[in-house]
């Protein structure tokens, strides 16, 4: 081992303190009582192991590996496994107070079982060797964390066995050689403690065994602005070896959450290398060595083998796992390196991946999706364009055979036309030939003269508005929907028919709902709609004795809609006939065509609305038209 160096004053006030503190935990920890077997555990159910720490538990480099070797032990394991945890600190405190820290220890465990002594690093396996027999008697002891080549010359203990992990100098050394081709300098970065002074003394020795092929350059003894400084200015073709620095020139400590090895990377001038794992990935730009994770894991394999009975001396030391070599892409980049140049057995981390590469088959997968979806889309497009036109072609055979039908109806109105049409052409008749009387007569005042010609006028805009009408029930125009007052459209269209029904003998009885709203429709279809249904009443009618010959027309307001119902007395619609009547070509009239209902079904849907049959009660039908209200 190598020889410990004088402590300074404070390490030597501490001690002192350290003693006292010890002498009194040992006072403490005396039996109250005379009964040595009260606190004892020796319980077969439980594995009891004491762990030994180095310095502070938070180093990434304790708590990974820890966490590792924790897993491995209790891992299905047929115990249950206690940890009782203990810290060998002569980073801060040296190693004097070691006698005072075993005898609170020996009174500490005095009544407790204890299965196996698992040491995590060199202080605590010369620790543990040291005093296992009065703290420990005949317990093994599992030692991990140890750089290899610290046991060089090392007398192995009895009942000693353990695993030593690699700080793989050469390969760390190969990789900056082979990532820098022109490099030449070599400047090592290590700090001022115990453990810094070893660990560099382990790595000038494998240097030295292997050769660098550089010329090598020391920052040691400086402060950590210094070193910083200095490897900010450092010259072309270099490399830099961060070890540890644990404690610099100045005696400050390097705790588990500062940035030592990160501020060196960001300062460098030159690419920052590391023969130590736990220091990758922040900062260097790599190395190789044990990986940490692993080396615990085996650790704590080894452990599990000698509490379920191995012997520890016929188990032989070994330094694992073998290194591994790890380059940090953010390195590459940091110092402008050129990628290809990353060894083949080197591992190349936090590279962003290559989109194309890595998810060539999401990418692949993405572009049949949106060329399926295109597809759809278009496939979508060309059948609601189909079926615009298809709707289209539609609505203009319902115009055509809309006006078939009203051509057919009207000519079942011709007497009522003649009719409307004569009577004010008979009052314009009659009024012309008052006048001439008048005139032959010198008895035609200028008073009487007015009179006349305003008649003449009323009766011509009377006859005007009956031929507009007819006009209008017979254009062949588009859809013109406008918002319509339902009551005025059914009085329309009961004008139209109040003739024939009065020449067939049958009474119209209107009833007008009170505040029914306003619907956007057609004039001449809806006038159409209710022309028909009251034609077919009167038909249904005609037949019937004088009382039962009247047709109701009602409109009212429900369900945000109009309501306009035709209802008659006639002999209704047979049973067999109702599911029927609203098909095309079907009719229950001798000389039917059978367009009419279809036509008064079709009219009415592409109003948004619905009719329906229903049987009066005790005989007749009625016919009940909805459309949607504005706003519905």
């Amino acid at each position: 081992m190598p020889q410990k160096p004088a402590l300074p004053g404070h390490q030597r006030i501490a001690q002192a303190w350290l003693g006292v503190l010890a002498a009194c935990l040992v006072a403490l920890a005396a039996p109250a009582h005379g009964d040595p077997d009260s606190h004892a555990d020796a319980s077969s159910d439980n594995w009891n192991i004491v762990l030994i720490r180095n310095w502070d538990a938070a180093y990434v480099i304790n708590t990974v590996r820890e966490q590792a070797l924790r897993e491995a032990v209790e891992r299905q394991a047929p115990k249950r496994v206690q940890w009782f945890t203990e810290h060998v600190d002569a980073l801060r405190f040296g190693s004097d107070y070691e006698p005072q820290y075993a005898a609170v220890l020996k009174s500490k465990y005095r009544k407790m079982h204890v299965d196996l002594v698992i040491a995590s690093g060199l202080e605590p396996l010369q620790f543990a060797t040291a005093h296992r027999d009065e703290l420990w008697p005949g317990v093994p002891i599992v030692f991990n964390g140890v750089i290899d080549g610290a046991l060089d010359g090392w007398r192995r203990a009895p009942r000693t066995t353990g695993v030593s992990m690699v700080f793989d100098v050469p390969g760390t050394l190969a990789l900056g050689r082979a990532l820098v081709p022109g490099a030449r300098e070599l400047y090592v970065v290590s700090g001022a403690s115990d453990v810094d002074r070893q660990v560099l003394e382990i790595v000038n020795r494998q240097i030295d065994r292997a050769g660098s092929g550089l010329q090598q350059k020391a920052l040691v003894g400086l402060t950590r602005s210094e070193v910083a400084e200095s490897v900010s200015k450092l010259p072309p073709h270099s490399l830099v070896l961060y070890l540890t620095q644990l404690r610099d020139a100045r005696g400050e400590l390097s705790g588990p959450g500062a940035g030592g090895v990160t501020e060196i990377s960001k300062r460098s001038s030159a690419p920052v290398i590391s023969p130590i794992y736990s220091q990758y990935g922040r900062g260097p730009l790599g190395g190789s060595s044990s990986p940490i994770a692993a080396h615990g894991r085996i650790a704590g394999e080894l452990a599990r083998r000698i509490l379920e009975g191995a012997d520890p001396d016929a188990i032989p030391l070994a330094a694992l796992p073998a290194p591994l070599c790890e380059v940090d892409w953010n390195g590459v980049q940091r110092w402008k390196l050129e990628e290809s140049l990353v060894p083949a057995q080197c591992r190349l981390l936090n590279k962003p991946p290559d989109m194309l590469r890595t998810y060539v088959w999401s990418i692949f997968a993405l572009v049949a999706i949106v060329l399926l979806q295109a597809a759809l889309l278009w496939s979508l497009a060309l059948q609601s364009r189909r079926r615009r036109r298809a709707e289209e072609q539609l609505r203009v055979r319902s115009t055509e055979m809309a006006q078939v039908a009203r051509l057919s109806t009207i000519g079942e109105l011709t007497a009522s036309i003649a009719h409307e049409i004569n009577q004010p052409m008979g009052a314009i008749l009659s009024n012309t030939e008052a006048a001439q009387i008048m005139l032959e007569q010198g008895t035609l005042t200028t008073e009487k003269l007015r009179e006349i010609l305003a008649d003449i006028r009323s009766e011509d805009l009377r006859a005007s508005d009956v031929i507009r009408s007819l006009r209008k029930l017979l254009s062949r125009s588009e859809w013109n929907l406008l918002a319509l007052e339902p009551n005025t459209e059914v009085a329309e269209a009961l004008r139209h028919v109040t003739l024939d029904a009065a020449r067939r003998d049958v009474r119209l009885l209107p009833t007008f709902g009170a505040d029914v709203p306003a619907v956007f429709a057609d004039s001449v279809q809806l006038q159409q709609v209710v022309i028909n249904l009251v034609m077919n009443a009167m038909d249904a009618v005609s037949g019937e004795p004088d009382s039962g010959r009247e047709v109701q027309v009602a409109t009212r307001a429900i369900q945000g809609g109009v309501e306009i119902c035709v209802s008659d007395r006639g002999p209704g619609v047979p049973p067999e006939s109702e599911t029927k009547l609203f098909q095309s070509m079907f009719t229950t009239k001798k000389d039917g065509m059978g367009f009419g209902l279809s036509i008064i079904k079709t009219i009415v849907e592409m109003h948004r609305g619905r009719v329906r049959h229903e049987r009066n009660v005790p005989r007749g039908a009625i016919f009940r038209v909805w459309l949607p209200s504005i706003g519905t």
